[in-house]
């Protein structure tokens, strides 16, 4: 965790950071707390983003009728 700096202004504007959620949170503190970190794996189609690998599938198709109709 950073040192308060020793000036009072500098104080100040640390303090005022700090209360802004501004530093990092500990690992061990999150898990106190009973917070889960979950990794999302994404899948991308053109300018879309899918959770499901089905669903980038099933827009990768759609696009790829739509561009033979369009030939």
């Amino acid at each position: 965790m950073p040192q308060p700096p020793k000036d009072s202004t500098a104080v100040a504007r640390f303090n005022d950071w700090e209360n802004e959620g501004g530093s990092m949170p500990s690992a061990e503190l999150a898990e106190r707390l009973g917070v889960t970190r979950h990794m999302t794996e994404t899948y991308s189609v053109g300018g879309f983003r899918y959770t499901r690998l089905t669903d980038a599938i099933a827009q990768a198709r759609r696009m790829a009728t739509l561009d033979r109709e369009l030939k």
